[in-house]
């Protein structure tokens, strides 16, 4: 077999030197898709197990709701009710959600259904959940693996998962990237 160009092994069927190759070196993907809680480093939990099993490559159990109201709360249960049926735990994936006085005031369904929760700046939503400094701000502060945004607010900001992937945590954004957001 021929020497690699500039020093790489070469690589055969996803392989490289007989040893499995990463999930990302496999198929190529982009940084900003691995996030910081790779498969190799995160602690032994059903979740890694089944991200292991399914060829992934992040263990996410971790996830700030950068949302409020019914969009926040679909979530939690679609993903309570996944981890549920998949681990047997529906704690398995553990919540934090960015919370307004107002929303507080209101005692929301998603405030409580969340294992914690941020209080935020109040107002319109520049001050908190379409606040892409505050929400990264927020993840890096409580340690999440991920960030869902739901619809609305910053969802749609393309610096919102360009910022998360930039973070020293590599923070996984759950949605599309920047790139997709920014050519519609």
């Amino acid at each position: 077999m021929a020497d690699a160009v500039g020093g790489a092994m070469p690589k055969t069927n996803g392989h490289t030197n007989g040893e499995k190759a990463s999930y990302s070196s496999k198929f190529d993907l982009a940084d900003h898709f691995i996030g910081g809680n790779e498969l190799s480093r995160a602690p032994p939990s059903k979740v890694k197990d089944f991200v292991a099993a399914s060829d992934g490559h992040t263990v996410i159990t971790s996830i700030l709701i950068a949302n409020n109201g019914i969009a926040a709360v679909k979530e939690i249960r679609s993903v309570r009710k996944w981890a549920y049926e998949t681990f047997g735990d529906e704690k398995a994936i553990q919540f934090v959600v960015m919370a307004t006085p107002e929303d507080l005031g209101a005692n929301a369904d998603y405030i409580r259904m969340a294992d914690k929760y941020v209080e935020v700046p109040g107002g319109t939503n520049n001050n908190n959940y379409a606040n892409v400094e505050l929400i990264v701000d927020v993840a890096e502060r409580m340690g999440v693996h991920a960030v869902w945004a739901g619809w609305g607010h910053a969802s749609e900001n393309p610096k919102l998962p360009e910022s998360l992937a930039a973070s020293p945590h590599k923070i996984v954004f759950i949605g599309p990237p920047g790139s997709a957001m920014r050519s519609l």
